[in-house]
């Protein structure tokens, strides 16, 4: 077993041996500990990357590789998001990899000029930051038929295109839940109580969420070790799922009746309810200032699933 190597001195969970969390901290205060891509080489041998991350930071996603690796055979995307794929293009210039994408993702690697535009639209500045993609050569992209050996599950919710994947790497089973089980961070959590908190953008569909959480619970094996792409790994994985599932649903009670209120309050009773987000005042402020930011982006997401027609 070997630790994880987190920038800040997060302390991480002992990784099996070979398997390794490529940080991807970008310009924004507080966009450290945050974005992450998983390498590992599989059972096949097959040189696996999970989710290269955001075109800002492909060379140096490409540096961390180069003392491990001199080639990545396959790119597997858990959804088409910026902060997760917005750099596979880029990333496939400096490796023949072939990339598994959702169906519902592929025209948008392809031709990722509209989505750009919405991305803009929705996260402003930060787009900026995460950088603008550019369209991937369609030979990279692999049929919809799968890959042998690697388990895909379509769980939708954070994104209508979201996939996660099983992978059995010298009998242990890697999860890779991307963000349908939301965000975890070792960095708040204790032995007690982990930091969670849902990802849900704007539109939330909380219905296919919580069937997305049932999907990966019926799948899941106690030995596990869930991945998380919003950061970093975690064992007790029904534990885990389980208590995703929870925090959907209280978030929805305190939500729901506080439709009217401003979105601030509703932070605020949310910071006084749940316990999941204690940890947060054991982060450094600058990280502290950014959850809260994605924690309002939650709840317009859960809003907007309130209010829709």
């Amino acid at each position: 077993m070997t630790e994880t190597n987190r920038p800040g001195g997060a302390e991480g969970l002992a990784l099996p041996e070979g398997l390794h969390l490529l940080d991807l901290p970008q310009s924004k205060p507080g966009f450290r500990n945050f974005l992450c891509a998983w390498f590992f080489v599989d059972s096949r041998g097959r040189r696996i990357l999970i989710d290269p991350g955001p075109a800002s930071t492909i060379p140096l996603l490409v540096e961390q590789l180069s003392g491990m690796t001199d080639g990545v055979d396959l790119v597997l995307l858990t959804h088409i998001h910026l902060d997760h794929s917005g750099g596979v293009a880029q990333f496939c210039e400096h490796y023949d990899a072939k990339v598994l994408v959702h169906p519902g993702g592929r025209k948008h690697l392809l031709n990722p000029e509209k989505f750009w535009r919405a991305s803009v639209g929705v996260l402003g500045d930060i787009a900026e930051m995460y950088g603008r993609p550019l369209p991937l050569s369609p030979e990279c992209l692999l049929d919809s038929g799968g890959v042998e050996g690697v388990v895909v599950l379509e769980t939708p919710g954070h994104a209508p295109h979201h996939l996660s994947f099983i992978v059995s790497v010298r009998g242990e089973r890697f999860f890779f839940v991307g963000e349908a089980a939301g965000l975890y961070m070792s960095e708040g959590s204790t032995p007690e109580l982990p930091y969670l908190r849902p990802t849900t953008p704007p539109r939330f569909d909380c219905v296919a969420a919580r069937a997305s959480l049932c999907r990966i619970g019926e799948n899941l094996q106690d030995s596990d070790l869930l991945c998380y792409s919003h950061y970093g790994a975690a064992r007790q994985p029904r534990r885990m799922i389980a208590l995703a599932g929870e925090q959907i649903e209280r978030w929805l009670a305190i939500i729901s009746g506080m439709q009217e209120s401003p979105e601030e309050e509703i932070v605020d009773r949310l910071f006084s309810q749940d316990p999941l987000l204690s940890g947060l005042r054991r982060l450094p402020e600058d990280l502290r200032q950014r959850e809260r930011l994605f924690i309002q982006n939650s709840v317009k997401g859960f809003l907007g699933y309130l209010k829709k027609p």
